[in-house]
């Protein structure tokens, strides 16, 4: 049996040619938006999180008038701190170096701080590589603050 539509015309099985191109459409404006989520800069995503780090052992040390520590492995690329919450560690790709006004630049090996009730003891720079641009995470002593900022790598 030959169904006829109120048109007069055979329905076919199948997309139109104008169906197709809106499906493409919606897939092409997906790629665009979630491709450059998957190219993101890491090291950026790094400096952020080693601030946060920062900034919360030395507002919890200050606050709860406890010690924390928290301690820079160069080698491994590896941050551990022991904070209000307990022990806990982070990967950091592109880990550089660690400036602190009595050790100078340290390079390799570790590195551990102390945040004692009054804060930190000292101004501390983290540097990160990334991709095209070096990342400073720096935390005052004084003030508390942590900025994080970039550098042209040389």
């Amino acid at each position: 049996m030959t169904r006829i539509s109120t048109t007069g015309k055979c329905s076919k099985k199948g997309f139109t040619f104008l169906e197709l191109a809106v499906v493409l459409f919606i897939i092409s404006l997906f790629f665009t938006l979630a491709v450059p989520a998957f190219r993101r800069n890491y090291a950026q995503t790094d400096a952020l999180k080693v601030a946060s780090v920062l900034r919360e052992l030395n507002d919890s040390s200050v606050a709860m008038k406890k010690n924390f520590d928290i301690t820079f492995d160069l080698d491994a690329g590896k941050i551990s701190w022991t904070g209000p919450e307990g022990k806990k560690s982070i990967d950091v790709k592109g880990l550089i170096r660690v400036d602190m006004p009595s050790r100078g630049a340290v390079r390799e090996g570790s590195l551990k701080v102390l945040f004692g009730p009054m804060g930190a003891p000292e101004n501390l720079d983290v540097y990160m590589k990334g991709k095209e641009l070096v990342w400073r995470v720096s935390l005052n002593e004084m003030s508390g603050r942590v900025k994080v900022s970039t550098i042209a790598k040389k």
